[in-house]
């Protein structure tokens, strides 16, 4: 990973920005990299095409604005160029850099020093031809403009969704969901005129057991829209319960069902449950009252099997003189074996 990080940086000191076009004011420059480190076998060498500022005979400068390492030190006699960059973050190190031109090419090398490391970076340069120089930061900023439009687009999209779908969580949050989760937060004016318009339209029964079957957390986003989710189900619901469509009750009708499953299905056993006219209802919510009985008769015993408070404990009695003797008997019968 060092490695890596420092050859991306060499490269930017070599190399402010890659080749855009075939024709320009500039220079298209063809770079050659080679790597060596003490006891490690050769890197192959490694070539790019790179534009320059027309003129620019600098290589120690950099077009990577975010980098950490900076040129202390430079110096230009003649055609030869020295330079010497220091660098504290991820890494600290020590970058010599000798570069001599002649004419239209250049050679040289960039001596890379720290706590663990010993590199040589040989390079080459010739020109080949012309191109239109572009800041390598402008393209950046462009870049990342164009990776986060891209990720707000993606984000508007799964809000729109939430919003048509009913789905409250990333809008207004619930238990355990952390504020960076909310990331549609800024929607709940459009989660609430969509709840409303929904509210309205599962009046019908038909609608009714639609949306609760598109929409399962649709009680959840009108709870939240200060829409009380009873106002809809009650009256669709006691027009079920009235004309004994125990299936659409089961189905879409929590509240009553539980009522009309405690009355009519408790203590019903399977042959029962299966013949009775209220077959759906218990087999949706028999479930809940068999877990909610347990769960009473466990309330229920747990006074009677609680310790005694220690206070109205009775001693443990002790064992008498006769109890003690029978006992080391039994031990010592054992120990002999008789």
């Amino acid at each position: 990973m060092k490695a890596l990080s420092i050859t991306t940086f060499l490269a930017a000191l070599c190399c402010t920005a890659t080749a855009v076009a075939a024709q320009g004011p500039d220079e298209l420059w063809e770079i050659t990299m080679k790597m060596e480190m003490p006891g490690m076998p050769a890197m192959p060498a490694q070539t790019s095409q790179v534009c320059k500022v027309k003129g620019d005979r600098d290589p120690s400068k950099t077009g990577d604005k975010g980098s950490d390492c900076k040129v202390v030190d430079s110096k230009q006699s003649g055609n030869r160029s020295t330079w010497k960059a220091v660098c504290t973050k991820p890494d600290a190190m020590t970058m010599l850099g000798d570069v001599t031109y002649g004419g239209d090419r250049y050679q040289g090398t960039i001596k890379v020093t720290g706590s663990d490391l010993d590199m040589t970076q040989n390079i080459s340069g010739k020109k080949i031809g012309n191109c239109t120089y572009e800041d390598p930061g402008k393209k950046i900023a462009q870049a990342q403009a164009k990776m986060q439009a891209q990720s707000q687009a993606m984000i508007d999209k799964e809000c729109d969704k939430q919003v048509e779908d009913l789905q409250p969580t990333m809008i207004v949050g619930g238990a355990g969901i952390p504020p960076e989760s909310m990331m549609c937060k800024h929607r709940k004016a459009d989660l609430c005129s969509r709840a409303s318009k929904v509210a309205q339209q599962m009046r019908d029964p038909a609608a009714f057991a639609d949306g609760n079957r598109k929409y399962p957390h649709w009680r959840e986003a009108m709870q939240a829209c200060a829409i009380d989710p009873a106002t809809v189900s009650g009256p669709v619901c006691k027009v079920a319960v009235d004309k004994k469509d125990w299936y659409f009750v089961s189905e879409n009708c929590p509240t009553e069902g539980r009522v009309i499953a405690q009355q009519k299905c408790t203590g019903m056993d399977y042959s029962a449950v299966m013949s009775s006219p209220y077959k759906q209802i218990c087999q949706t919510y028999g479930a809940d009252l068999a877990k909610k009985k347990v769960a009473d008769d466990k309330a229920k015993a747990e006074p009677a099997t609680k310790p005694a408070a220690k206070s109205e404990a009775k001693p443990e009695a002790k064992p008498s003189v006769g109890d003690s003797v029978k006992d080391g008997a039994n031990k010592l019968k054992k120990l002999l074996n008789f």
